[in-house]
């Protein structure tokens, strides 16, 4: 390999402008060849630096990014696939109802490429809310992007109260944010939970414990005394009563120790409840070194259902406008004390509506269930006989007891599909005036 090619000349740890000094010695339209696994390991004040040495000021005193800067530090080594980020950043800015060229301006600049020669490139000067997209439409797998989207998420926030004091118009809402958050936490919620099994963690306890890790990690409080200590009612959601800037931090805890778990191929149940709270602890050393406020200390603010249906209300789209089945709340971590006897279905329902084409498989929906509701003690412990344990087999008789008169097969929300279930028409409407509200 070409030593100008080097990925180890691109670590997080150099300065940033000896890290764009090599990178300008390179072709900005080739392959750089930058590969998580080759980078030394940075650590969060080293990323957080890194960002804010990253941004500049116009003769104006407007801050702004370069585009090819913030590829570098967003870790995609081509320009073209970084590119496709931008224009998908862009979309969202028009959709959103600002002008993309407000936020993104296209430039040009000169750069060596050896024996004295030069040549012209395209590049953008990008406006932080222009950042903020381009984090959020970036892979969440790298963490270099996970990480840019709690620390935009957190610094557009605190530059959006200040115009606002100011009289400046804001780009984005707060709704808005809350909401998009929200959506991405949902879905990478999903990741970390398989990520956690493929570690070890595969009981409804053992699920319940690895959540509660996270949280005390980062809040160094379990869900309820966190509940307690922000003035919740005993059964409230924490995630849904959550600011933009506390759900943000949320985010970034559940991708990194999905990333951490994957990468480091972390085994063992306790490892993978290691793993869980030293993630947490991290990020909350990130958040008082950025803002000075420890997560608990964020208020509680109203329901997020309040924000979505203000946000459907509004006369022009946004970029996070949720969809007709967004008051669906999938309460992970906000597990519930449920018969479940009489109950275990309605939840079944309410994680199968969230999947694409409303299926699951039988075994996911055992391993996705504890997420939502509280297993009584001894239920999940495995029967030796049967290899399998008093709640799987609950679970597995929602199918094979489908002759059953309250079954909710039978009665037409769900259909018995090979390994699995799905979720009618009818089952989809059922979950959407059953949990509207509750949550």
């Amino acid at each position: 390999m070409n030593d100008k090619y080097n990925p180890k000349n691109f670590n997080l740890d150099m300065s940033f402008d000896e890290a764009l000094g090599r990178y300008a010695q390179t072709d900005p339209d080739e392959t750089l060849a930058v590969q998580n696994e080759d980078i030394p390991e940075a650590t969060i004040d080293s990323l957080i630096d890194a960002f804010e040495a990253c941004a500049q000021k116009t003769e104006d005193g407007i801050e702004y990014w370069q585009a090819r800067d913030l590829q570098l530090l967003l870790d995609y080594g081509e320009w073209r696939n970084f590119l496709a980020v931008i224009e998908k950043s862009k979309t969202a800015c028009r959709e959103s109802g600002n002008d993309p060229e407000d936020h993104f301006v296209e430039s040009n600049k000169m750069i060596d490429i050896g024996k004295g020669a030069q040549r012209n490139i395209t590049d953008y000067m990008l406006s932080r809310y222009a950042c903020y997209l381009t984090a959020q439409n970036g892979d969440a797998r790298k963490k270099s992007v996970a990480f840019a989207q709690t620390y935009f998420a957190i610094q557009t926030r605190k530059q959006e109260i200040a115009e606002r004091d100011q009289g400046v118009a804001m780009p984005l809402s707060e709704d808005e944010q809350r909401v998009f958050i929200r959506n991405q936490l949902k879905e990478h919620n999903k990741y970390l939970a398989s990520a956690a099994k493929g570690a070890g963690v595969v009981t409804p306890e053992q699920f319940s414990i690895f959540h509660s890790k996270g949280y005390q990690g980062l809040y160094g409080k379990t869900v309820p005394e966190i509940r307690r200590y922000k003035g919740l009612a005993k059964s409230a959601p924490i995630l849904d009563r959550m600011g933009s800037t506390e759900l943000a931090a949320n985010f970034f805890r559940v991708t990194q120790t999905e990333e951490k778990l994957r990468k480091e191929n972390v085994q063992g149940v306790q490892a993978a409840y290691n793993t869980h709270y030293e993630v947490g602890r991290q990020v909350r050393d990130a958040m008082l070194k950025i803002s000075g406020v420890a997560p608990e200390d964020l208020p509680a603010v109203e329901s997020i259902k309040k924000a979505e249906k203000r946000l459907k209300a509004a006369p022009a789209p946004t970029m996070i406008e949720p969809e007709d089945d967004s008051v669906i709340d999938e309460a992970i971590f906000e597990v519930q004390e449920v018969n479940l006897r009489k109950d275990l279905w309605k939840y079944a329902l309410l994680i199968m509506v969230q999947r694409p084409n409303m299926e699951i498989s039988t075994s996911d929906l055992i391993a996705e269930l504890p997420n939502y509701i509280r297993i009584p003690d001894g239920a999940g412990a495995n029967n030796s006989s049967l290899g399998d344990s008093k709640f799987s087999q609950i679970v597995r008789n929602l199918k094979s007891h489908k002759d059953s008169a309250n079954n909710f097969i039978r009665l037409g929300y769900a259909e018995g599909i090979p390994r699995g279930f799905r979720a009618t028409d009818k089952g989809r409407a059922f979950v959407l005036k059953f949990f509207e509200g509750r949550h």
